[in-house]
């Protein structure tokens, strides 16, 4: 991987006077990756511009135009075809980390892949990961961005493990060494630097707590059985204000209470996920909603979901006002969103493919397409839905389905990979799908979008019963 990503600091050193577009997915991760990569460009002088898209389907691909030079990060390896279509005889970059197509005569395209270079890219390394190799080829000075590469394969749920691993432990490494990074063992709540315990013991619902998740009573009831006090000298108290041994009492009780609720087939991965590694950016305020990667991951995606990935964008690249605060505001209003979609989801029910190995709604009408993965994830730890099975948000518009899914850390650890489940079944009745194994989109025709609801259950069966 390195010395691919040497050849790509020189191609773009050859370009530095020439027109040069970075083109990147529209997710925490790709933020991250674009705006390593255009740090990277600014410190050098080279300028360029950027552009978000959500995949690269041909419809896509059509509307993009070739650079001198073209830089694509956090996607291009899956859809090869479609983009080689436009821009094959221009010289390409791509800095991936899915699973990647071949691209056959295509002699000026560098192609940087996890897998194709030995890694794993769901665990291993992310795209932000990938476009941090660069980076760091480009000026060796650039490993103080080695944080944003943590917090995008943070946003890509790249610790399910409860820690980072492969090639991501050694870029949190480097920003242990730059001064930007800390990590250290601890509660895997989020909100650790902002939001009250009891609230940050709320939103637990992976794995689901009997008694905690989704009950603030009940998380202050267990606050109280511990003897942990939810109060301060300075206010609520937030996980971080925890001492050792109230983590250690409090880890114990929610393992013990998974423990009775989870399946005995996942038991083993309970600990995992309530007690891991957790990564602190040491450049950012106290209590700010950027202190902890988990957090500054959901923001950066926050503005992804409302098409304004620009505005994550230059926060990500430092900005700390004008679009910090445009940011913030747009926290607000999604954090509203989701709360009316939840509302639609409660109200409505979910509906259950024919075998009873999906569960789905369709907000058609009710939430932007771009929401409903969102929704589908916060809808995994309601009570109305079984988190052992994956869960699917749909939108239809113009005759097109578009389809995000979702499944537990528990599903994933088990093995599923709906990555590869949505793809062919997608491709089983003409329509293109990809992502991550946890986290998975596509879009179909609408007419056919029963049969690929009956595909993706087979294939998702296959996986989990095999």
């Amino acid at each position: 991987m390195l010395n691919l990503a040497r050849d790509a600091a020189r191609l773009i050193r050859a370009h530095r006077n020439d027109s040069v577009a970075v083109i990147s997915h529209m997710d925490a991760d790709g933020v991250c990756a674009a705006a390593i990569i255009s740090t990277a460009l600014k410190r050098m002088n080279i300028e360029h511009h950027t552009k978000f898209v959500h995949m690269l389907y041909r419809d896509v691909t059509d509307q993009l135009d070739p650079a001198d030079l073209t830089v694509f990060t956090d996607l291009g390896s899956s859809q090869l075809r479609n983009v080689g279509e436009k821009f094959r005889g221009h010289d390409v970059i791509v800095a991936d980390h899915h699973e990647p197509e071949k691209a056959d005569d295509w002699p000026e395209l560098i192609h940087i892949n996890a897998h194709s270079c030995g890694l794993d890219g769901v665990q291993e390394i992310s795209g932000a990961g990938v476009a941090y190799t660069i980076a760091c080829e480009l000026d060796p000075a650039n490993t103080d961005l080695s944080a944003l590469a943590i917090v995008g394969a943070i946003g890509d749920i790249q610790n399910a493990w409860g820690k980072l691993k492969g090639y991501n432990r050694q870029i949190a490494q480097d920003g242990v060494k730059a001064g930007v990074l800390m990590h250290k063992t601890d509660l895997l709540l989020y909100g650790r630097h902002t939001r009250p315990i009891f609230k940050a013991l709320e939103t637990l619902t992976d794995p689901p707590i009997p008694g905690v998740s989704n009950s603030a009573a009940g998380c202050i009831t267990l606050l109280k059985d511990l003897n942990i006090p939810i109060k301060g000298e300075y206010g609520w108290r937030r996980p971080v204000d925890l001492t050792d041994e109230e983590k250690r009492r409090l880890a114990t009780e929610l393992i013990t209470r998974a423990f009775m609720h989870v399946p005995e087939e996942l038991v083993a991965y309970v600990p995992g996920l309530i007690i891991g590694e957790a990564h602190t950016l040491l450049k950012e305020n106290e209590r700010s909603m950027l202190r902890g990667a988990d957090e500054f991951a959901t923001c950066i995606n926050s503005t992804a979901r409302h098409e304004q990935p620009l505005i994550g964008f230059e926060v990500a690249r430092g900005d700390r006002k004008v679009y910090y605060r445009a940011m913030l505001n747009l926290i607000r209003y999604y954090r509203r969103c989701i709360a009316e979609g939840m509302e639609f989801v409660e109200q409505e029910g979910l509906m259950k493919t024919p075998r009873g190995y999906l569960q789905y709604f369709d907000a058609t009408g009710v939430l932007k397409d771009t929401f409903i993965g969102t929704v589908a994830s916060m809808a995994l730890g309601h009570r109305a839905c079984d988190p052992y099975k994956p869960i699917l948000g749909i939108v239809r518009s113009q005759g097109v389905a578009r389809i995000s899914a979702r499944c537990s850390k528990l599903l994933f650890l088990k093995g599923l990979d709906m990555a590869q489940a949505i793809r062919k079944a997608a491709k089983a009745v003409g329509g293109e799908g990809g992502g991550h194994a946890v986290a998975c989109g596509a879009q179909v025709e609408e007419s056919k979008l029963q049969k690929f609801l009956e595909e993706f259950e087979n294939h998702v069966f296959a996986e989990l019963v095999g």
